[in-house]
């Protein structure tokens, strides 16, 4: 039960509703061991030629005030119990993705998305089943199974004893293939999230399938995973083919004996003809808890395995969002002192021994060779990467000491991949800043889309395709920008942000964001210096490596990196 552990809480919080659940399952079970009873009492009453229309009546009566009560107290059960349940998955679900959006971001670059959108739905699901149902087969298989038991050594001990031979049967199949079933549930489970990554990663790259024509690739690498999937959940289909038939026939080899030996008692006159009928009624009730008992295993071991697969999730370790506006810095100044960082054991280094000093309200241009670690920089500033101890301050303090959700709020950002949900553009733009949707058109004005927006037929309210797919680069880059303007964070950084934008609206649009930066501090990557000329500074990055700092004016009048990437652009532009 150790993987169970993790929703023991819940239980606690919900013992009463549990609690409920199984007091009505108690007396639908109860009621259901006396309807053989009323039967024993008519039949013998019958047999006996004592029977009058009266006590038939009395029995007819009382057997559907049983089949109404049960009815009623089934629906009870299942509200509580199964309601229970269902709410369960809720709140595991609820934790499940609060606990993945907070993963550090090398958590989340070593887990494929497929991986953990299948422990959330199909592993959800069978723990679920297996808190739900499968709890209340476990309990019927108990009580139910102990209770026709009591009835039918009350009956005879001698018969019980002969037509309950078979359960040894079923106790030893269900130790043998117990162990089979985990093992096999786990297989599948791991394959499904295998399938579920194969059609997230194809449908997210669509477009390269299909600008290379790979689709039957594609679809046959699919298809050798679903033939895979397959074959697993046969070799599961064959474990529980076996379970369930042998189950089946040793309650049928339990009716045999009683026919045999029941038979012979009833005509000795060792038991009456209504004992022999209340007694085979309850061997068939005892049948469904040897039934319910294979499938109780099956539940419980699929559950055991995906509680197993959450459970992983749950124990990585996250990142602490508490925010403390009162420990915010009250200088913006950014400082940078020999700062290397490598994003694994065994890569090479981003960044090696990088030092400088970032006023505050400056704007800071970054500039350099591919791969030279501009977007390193920046995603270390956020904490998007953890940076060494003693290397990057602001105000004076180690980032690092900074409560993360305090620090983030001091930045707004625009990602190298520009990214929109699939939601509205209104809300796209003001994703980053709750109640500020009267600033919207201002701040779609001011990254150069109004003029775009409007020329759509729903204008703000247009609902953008999976990722913006039906807007252009460009456009996604300055509803990105807009999305930072809104939230009006001291600090501002642009990546690759104007990559997409042709030479015209570059100019207007970094025009447009020196006049409403104000005081901001702005940190704008990019490979065109006509992008970055006009900063206050300028880093220049090679392979890691601070090589060059400086204005514009500065830089080109040197012999460096930077001017011949001037030079060589300029050459670009010309031809």
């Amino acid at each position: 039960m150790t993987p169970f552990a993790t929703i023991k809480q819940y239980v606690i919080q919900n013992r009463w509703y549990i609690a409920s659940g199984f007091a009505a399952l108690v007396i639908v079970d109860v009621l259901q061991l006396l309807v053989p009873r009323v039967f024993k009492h008519a039949v013998d009453q019958l047999t006996q030629g004592t029977a009058t229309a009266q006590t038939l009546y009395r029995a007819f009566l009382l057997l559907l005030a049983f089949a109404g009560a049960i009815c009623a107290f089934r629906f009870c059960w299942r509200i509580c119990l199964i309601g229970t349940s269902r709410r369960m998955e809720l709140h595991l679900r609820d934790r499940l993705f609060s606990r993945l959006i907070r993963l550090p971001m090398p958590v989340i670059n070593a887990r494929r998305a497929g991986d953990s959108m299948a422990r959330m739905t199909n592993d959800l699901e069978s723990v679920r089943m297996c808190f739900g149902i499968g709890m209340v087969a476990l309990f019927d298989t108990v009580f139910l199974g102990t209770s026709a038991l009591v009835f039918l050594c009350f009956i005879s001990p001698a018969l019980t004893m002969l037509a309950l031979l078979p359960m040894l049967l079923i106790m030893l199949i269900t130790w043998r293939l117990s162990p089979a079933l985990f093992r096999r549930f786990k297989q599948v489970q791991g394959t499904f999230s295998d399938m579920t990554e194969k059609v997230r990663e194809t449908l997210s790259a669509v477009w390269v399938v299909k600008a290379y024509s790979m689709e039957g690739h594609q679809a046959d690498s699919f298809g050798a995973l679903s033939r895979t999937y397959i074959r697993q959940n046969l070799d599961l289909v064959r474990v529980m083919g076996v379970f369930f038939p042998l189950i089946m026939v040793c309650a049928n080899l339990s009716i045999a004996i009683l026919l045999a030996a029941g038979g012979r008692m009833t005509i000795a006159g060792s038991i009456s003809t209504g004992d022999f009928v209340a007694f085979s009624s309850y061997l068939w009730i005892l049948t469904w808890p040897m039934m319910a008992l294979g499938w109780v295993v099956n539940l419980y071991q699929r559950g055991r395995a995906s509680m197993q697969r959450i459970n992983e999730l749950l124990d990585l370790p996250i990142e602490d969002l508490a925010a403390d506006d009162s420990a915010a810095p009250g200088s913006l100044d950014i400082t940078i002192r020999d700062l290397s960082f490598v994003y694994a054991p065994g890569m090479p280094a981003a960044l090696r021994s990088v030092s400088a000093v970032l006023p505050q309200g400056a704007v800071i241009g970054i500039t350099g060779t591919t791969a030279s670690g501009k977007t390193t920089l920046c995603s270390l500033l956020l904490r998007l990467y953890d940076p060494p101890p003693g290397t990057v301050f602001i105000g004076g303090r180690d980032i690092r000491d900074i409560p993360l959700q305090s620090l983030r709020r001091l930045f707004s950002c625009v990602p190298q991949d520009s990214f929109l949900f699939s939601q509205s553009l209104a809300r796209n733009i003001a994703f980053g800043c709750d109640g500020c949707d009267d600033e919207v058109e201002r701040c779609a004005a001011d990254a150069q889309m109004l003029h775009d927006i409007q020329r759509l037929s729903r204008g703000f309210e247009t609902v953008v395709g999976e990722k913006g797919v039906t807007l252009s680069g460009g456009q996604r880059q300055r509803v990105c920008i807009a999305r930072a303007l809104i939230t009006d964070a001291p600090i501002m950084i642009l990546d690759d942000a104007a990559s997409s934008l042709d030479a015209e609206t570059t100019r207007l649009l970094t025009a447009r964001l020196r006049e409403v930066g104000g005081r901001k501090t702005m940190l704008i990557i990019s490979n065109r210096i006509a992008t970055i000329e006009h900063a206050d500074m300028i880093l220049v990055l090679d392979d890691g490596r601070l090589v060059e700092t400086g204005t514009h004016a500065q830089l080109t009048a040197r012999d460096g990196l930077y001017r011949r990437l001037f030079l060589k652009q300029q050459l670009e532009e010309g031809t």
